[in-house]
């Protein structure tokens, strides 16, 4: 019979032996990861690679901030550019027809702009340009007026339409 002290001996080492071969795994998928992360520099240490890592991250994080401040540019000017634009053209004299008058609205998204306003009859022609700020004129709009200011700022049907009123029902529609 065996010896119980080489008995104790025998397995240990053979628990050494599964723990050091677990290590060694462990420690090869460890070295396989940080390989990954050091990319192309075979050669440089663990440290220099998350060095590196570091630095790239943080030239992205400031590229990112600027993306973000020529971003809100962006939007600042497009939310001021003349993007709502609405025509009516209108017999405005009875004696006239064909409907020469006309009013067209361009507002911003904020409903700063012009009302420009032509008025045809037999023997002249008047013009009119009204400014509005946040969706109120600085004078007295005409009853047409309104109404190209008012399908102006409504929520166009598709990107870029001309909003047309019609004034026999009230509603704008998007020019074809």
């Amino acid at each position: 019979m065996s010896d119980p002290v080489s008995l104790v001996a025998a397995g240990t080492s053979g628990l050494a032996v599964l723990v050091a071969v677990s290590a060694h795994v462990r420690f090869r998928r460890l070295q396989k990861t940080c390989s990954v992360l050091q990319g192309d520099a075979e050669h440089s240490s663990f440290l220099v690679a998350v060095s590196r890592q570091t630095a790239e991250m943080e030239r992205l994080r400031t590229e990112v901030g600027r993306l973000h401040r020529e971003f809100e540019a962006f939007r600042t000017d497009v939310d001021e550019s003349l993007r709502r634009v609405a025509v009516l053209r209108y017999d405005a004299f009875g004696e006239v027809g064909g409907r020469l008058s006309w009013s067209v609205a361009l507002l911003d998204d904020h409903g700063d702009g012009v009302v420009l306003t032509s008025l045809v009859n037999r023997t002249d022609t008047r013009c009119y340009i009204k400014t509005l700020k946040r969706g109120v004129p600085d004078l007295r709009l005409s009853p047409e007026e309104i109404s190209v200011v008012d399908a102006a700022l409504r929520p166009a049907t598709r990107s870029g339409a001309v909003r047309i009123p019609n004034p026999a029902r009230g509603a704008a529609q998007p020019s074809r």
